[in-house]
């Protein structure tokens, strides 16, 4: 005969709290003085544009990715957008320009903050000078007896023209006065006994805005080749710029595979670990409820029991943390349980257990067999204390 009694057991559960730290960084920057801004190459085979329209004026302040201007090439129009924030202090060449070789200096450029009204400009010497004629300005023609009294220029040599295009490719830009220093370059110079006057005075900087870098003081130390550095510093100007103008997305290619498949979702069966577990006792109808009551109770139990299992085995090479970081959390459900009685009049013959396994949690399948295993002492013990 079925006794009802009550089978709850006080479980103790713990918590683990992980703390996470933030870290958080500083940065400063210091203000530099005004500097070019050049003829941009928008691609490798660019060697001269045209300004088209400048997008923003003199003294307008802009941020990382507005559209400074639009610049034409023999391909295309495109336009050039700023990398960081800052201020166009002024135009060297207007709307409309054209021919302008790759890498003349367009405008002058301050950082953000700074005051135009005191800035100092650098000098644009004859190397930096330009052939780019306005369009709005006509190009006057030569007449026959200028043309007569201009002398024909010769052709230069191999040599000279090589010698000519390594000049024009190499850096040698004079350091910022108003800048600060690198760690690095400090230390450097302090190892070496050079003051930062001398260092500023005598030492070419290959930096951006004249920035003077460890390797520059490095070559004039004599300690590795000055043509290396000055050829990385023209590389990285010169490939600076990506063109992406002539990129096309590629269009999807539906296979024949795909095209036949059904376009309804397939659903995937789900993983059940079932057990059929005899019980033969008599319940009334006037107690079946007690009854399954208790069975809930007892499968509330069961489950304490196959969550707290260790299932992970020992190891040298265990990890806490790392198991902390990868396992599944502790409060998904692992699997859902359900069950159906198999009754003969009053008497309960057997108990068909089913559970339905969670796929996302690797465990799963491990923590239901235990929870059989646990399911069927518990049920047994039950039993056994209701025939008392």
């Amino acid at each position: 005969m079925f006794r009802a009694r009550s089978v709850l057991k006080s479980v103790n559960v713990s918590s683990k709290i992980v703390l996470r730290q933030s870290r958080y960084l500083h940065s400063s920057r210091s203000i530099l003085a005004a500097t070019t801004f050049d003829m941009p190459a928008m691609s490798p085979t660019m060697e001269s544009g045209a300004i088209v329209e400048w997008k923003i004026k003199e003294g307008d302040r802009f941020n990382s990715g507005d559209s400074l201007l639009e610049i034409e090439t023999d391909k295309s129009t495109i336009s050039v957008d700023a990398i960081d924030d800052g201020i166009l202090a002024k135009i060297i060449l207007p709307d409309g320009t054209k021919d302008i070789p790759v890498g003349t200096p367009i405008a002058f450029m301050a950082e953000d903050g700074d005051d135009i009204n005191t800035l100092e400009y650098p000098s644009l010497d004859a190397k930096n000078a330009t052939n780019a004629v306005p369009e709005s300005t006509p190009v006057p023609k030569p007449t026959p007896t200028q043309a007569a009294k201009e002398p024909v220029a010769e052709p230069t040599s191999i040599s000279e023209n090589k010698t000519k295009s390594h000049s024009e490719g190499s850096i040698s830009n004079t350091a910022n006065p108003n800048q600060v220093l690198f760690p690095s370059v400090e230390l450097l110079l302090t190892e070496n006994k050079i003051s930062k006057e001398d260092a500023l005075k005598n030492i070419p900087a290959t930096g951006p805005h004249g920035r003077l870098l460890k390797g520059d003081v490095l070559a004039y130390l004599g300690k590795i080749p000055k043509d290396l550095n000055s050829s990385i510093a023209s590389y990285l100007k010169k490939t600076s710029h990506l063109d992406l103008s002539n990129i096309e997305l590629r269009k999807p290619v539906e296979s024949k595979s795909e095209s036949s498949k059904s376009s309804a979702p397939t659903t995937k069966p789900k993983v059940v670990v079932s057990e059929t577990l005899p019980v033969n006792i008599e319940v009334r109808y006037s107690q079946m409820n007690a009854f399954k009551s208790a069975l809930s109770e007892i499968i509330e139990i069961t489950e304490h029991q196959a969550y707290a299992e260790n299932i992970i085995p020992a190891s040298d090479l265990d990890d806490p943390l790392f198991d902390e970081i990868i396992a599944p959390a502790r409060n998904a459900d692992r699997f859902t349980v359900t069950y159906k009685l198999n009754t003969d009049e009053c008497d309960v013959e057997s108990l068909d257990l089913e559970l339905t396994l969670n796929e996302k949690c690797f465990d799963a399948k491990d923590r239901a067999e235990l929870f059989v295993k646990y399911f069927k002492a518990n049920l047994a013990e039950f039993l056994k204390d209701s025939d008392k």
